[in-house]
């Protein structure tokens, strides 16, 4: 087993060229991934004629070129390899710079020209007056008259409208709730407060609205990513707590850690546990679950991804291999390879689901089938083989019943009011053109009305991901607790990291007390 002064590596540049993603493809709201689109994307909006010719070739430059980040450990010496550049411990000053770029790039020079769309002009700026020819985002005084002169601020009216609309749902009133939506959709706003934010991303984002936030968002999708992984801790923390209790688990007499990743996406989980691995003189292989056809067009490039952790582990004087199975074709190979005799092998199956980062919406019935095959095998192996490693946003919807789908509706409400709202303090108001630019590319493709039914549908089929495993949980360390209070950086914030009684393999981020990201290990 590795201590954790051997576990967590020095800091390195990461050369890494995964996570090309294709900008012909944008989100599309009622699937799980990036999805082809007839719109067009172009370096920048000069004309309404420019803006719609582009290459049919065009493609983002590499993401992650030469890049690194740092998270904070108990020691100051010990620091955490990734594939992010200029995010090396980045200060309130130096993070401010990149979403001041951001700011000034996306909504000086690209928003201040209307484009065409769907045969409108279409500029996302504050108006105080609407046009028939122009969509816009007016500015509200932020509350209306009730009977009885009641007043209600724009916030908790749209709260209880899309409440309404939830229950309309589930009562099967269609028709109210299309009204609910058209009332919800003239008092939401992209460059709005918490509610008026998020109301546009559930509704107006299946709208021609919402198409240009994400043409404009995705021209700085590389430092949106940076700014977005750094400053929001939820894949951080999901990422450091089980490449620690991975590493921390390995026995010393395993030759060959073998890691089967359910989305490895754009690696950036990795780079950590290759550095650490060349240190001791053992091997590394990886075998990334293949997808079904109607599953195949992931947002990240999976074979830049693969070429960039190959080039990375070169660096460190390790092979690594990595290849790519059916989660069925996995299980033949790993139980013939026990019949032969398969050596020591020290399996961990890490399945890392619907982390605001990923940026996309994989079906909770991939999940299951991954946990089932992961407790096939170790079962067969033996309590010696290895483990399962579990990350998962969305949490409450996972780990409790709901009597209908108005309740499972609020619940997913409430946490995304929380992921809004923590970005509230991470992107402050002078910050909110670049708030809105990570928002409309992480945020807006988990956040669908039409999804959130399907996953309510979809509850009965797989209920707890946890139970799935049937595995007995395995312990946290209070050591990785302390450390991911730091890279959460909990004395200065609302977030909250913490391991709850009686379940001791568990670890939770909370915001305000709503959590956010799951982390669990079973063994």
């Amino acid at each position: 087993m590795m201590q954790s002064e051997r576990i967590l590596p020095s800091w390195e540049t990461f050369n890494i060229t995964c996570s090309n993603l294709d900008q012909t493809r944008l989100f599309d709201p009622q699937t799980e991934f990036f999805m082809g689109d007839d719109l067009d994307f172009s370096s920048s909006f000069t004309s309404p004629e420019e803006s719609s010719v582009i290459s049919s070739n065009s493609h983002i430059p590499t993401l992650f070129s030469d890049e690194i980040f740092d998270i904070p450990n108990l020691s100051d010496e010990i620091l955490i390899t990734s594939p992010m550049e200029g995010l090396e411990t980045i200060s309130s000053g130096e993070f401010a710079d990149i979403c001041g770029w951001i700011n000034e790039s996306d909504y000086e020079r690209n928003f201040s020209t209307p484009v065409p769309m769907g045969g409108e002009e279409y500029s996302p700026c504050f108006s105080l007056e609407s046009s028939e020819n122009s969509v816009v985002f007016p500015l509200t005084n932020g509350s209306e008259k009730l009977p009885g002169d009641i007043e209600m601020d724009n916030e908790s009216s749209l709260h209880h409208l899309i409440r309404a609309y939830g229950e309309a749902t589930e009562n099967g009133q269609k028709e109210l709730a299309q009204v609910i939506v058209n009332s919800i959709n003239e008092k939401s706003n992209p460059m709005g407060k918490t509610m008026e934010r998020l109301a546009f991303y559930l509704f107006q984002l299946q709208e021609n609205q919402g198409n240009y936030l994400r043409q404009e968002s995705v021209k700085n999708l590389k430092e949106a990513f940076k700014a977005f992984y750094q400053g929001l801790p939820c894949g951080k923390f999901a990422h450091f707590t089980a490449n620690l209790a991975i590493l921390e688990s390995m026995p010393d007499d395993a030759a060959t850690l073998h890691i089967v990743d359910f989305d490895i996406g754009e690696g950036i989980q990795w780079p950590a546990v290759i550095e650490a691995i060349s240190r001791t003189h053992k091997a590394l292989k990886f075998t990334l679950i293949k997808l079904d056809d109607e599953c195949s067009s992931p947002c990240w490039d999976v074979e830049g991804t693969k070429k960039g952790l190959q080039d990375h582990a070169r660096e460190f004087g390790l092979k690594l291999q990595i290849n790519e199975k059916s989660a069925s074709d996995l299980a033949s190979e790993l139980i013939r390879t026990k019949k032969r005799g398969r050596g020591r092998e020290w399996l961990v199956f890490n399945c890392m689901f619907r982390l605001p980062h990923m940026a996309r919406r994989r079906r909770r019935s991939h999940v299951t089938e991954f946990l089932k095959v992961a407790k096939e095998i170790l079962t067969n192996y033996g309590v010696s083989a290895g483990m399962v490693t579990l990350g998962y946003g969305e949490t409450e919807i996972y780990s409790r019943t709901f009597s209908g789908y108005g309740l499972f509706f609020d619940e997913l409400l409430k946490h995304y009011r929380a992921l809004f709202e923590s970005l509230e303090q991470i992107f402050p108001i002078h910050l909110a053109a670049a708030r809105t630019s990570v928002e409309s590319l992480f945020l807006s493709p988990c956040m669908s009305s039409f999804s959130w039914f399907q996953d309510w549908e979809e509850l009965s089929e797989c209920f707890d991901l946890q139970s799935e495993t049937r595995l007995e949980g395995r312990k946290l360390s209070q050591e990785s607790l302390v450390e991911a209070k730091q890279i959460v950086n909990e004395r200065e914030n609302l977030y909250k990291a913490k391991i709850e009684e009686q379940r001791e393999h568990e670890m939770v981020l909370e915001w305000k007390g709503t959590p956010l990201v799951r982390v669990s290990t079973w063994m």
